[in-house]
């Protein structure tokens, strides 16, 4: 990422630009409730994601029920259409929405995630993966919150 943004203003930057991963692993090493996933294809780091299961659903339908929060998720610049035309490899966010919905399967949670977006991937979370937005969230720099129930999380399965 520092490569891709050396000589880029500020705006020019993709909004996760300034995301420091070793210390985002480092603050969460050893907490149980924190999971990391990396995808590598060829040797080469495709994307990272870290997720944390100890958050409860919003949605009315599954309020208070347990999910899998996407904490934070980045692809690298190579693989973003706004950052390469054509990207080196395409799905890998989709990747990472179906692991997350895996996990949340696998821990009993029948699907449900939740995250909080930046805006440039808002239209991605909710016209390619199908999530609810819920609209912006105060407590949470008012970044748009987005989950996933049991239905959208089968949707997606199928779908991918």
């Amino acid at each position: 990422m520092k490569a891709h943004c050396a000589g880029r203003t500020f705006g020019d930057r993709p909004e996760d630009s300034h995301w420091d991963w070793r210390r985002k692993s480092r603050a969460v090493a050893g907490l149980l409730s924190y999971h990391s996933f990396a995808l590598i294809c060829r040797n080469e780091l495709q994307g990272l994601m870290l997720t944390n299961d100890v958050i409860s659903a919003r949605l009315p339908a599954q309020f208070g029920k347990p999910l899998i929060y996407i904490e934070f998720v980045a692809t690298a610049p190579w693989n973003r259409p706004e950052v390469q035309t054509p990207p080196r490899y395409r799905g890998v966010g989709q990747v990472f929405v179906l692991a997350a919905i895996e996990a949340s399967r696998d821990a009993g949670f029948r699907g449900r995630v939740g995250l909080h977006s930046l805006p440039q991937a808002e239209p991605f979370y909710e016209h390619r993966c199908g999530m609810t937005r819920l609209g912006p969230d105060s407590s949470h720099q008012n970044l748009t919150y987005f989950e996933v129930t049991e239905t959208q999380a089968d949707a997606f399965r199928r779908n991918h």
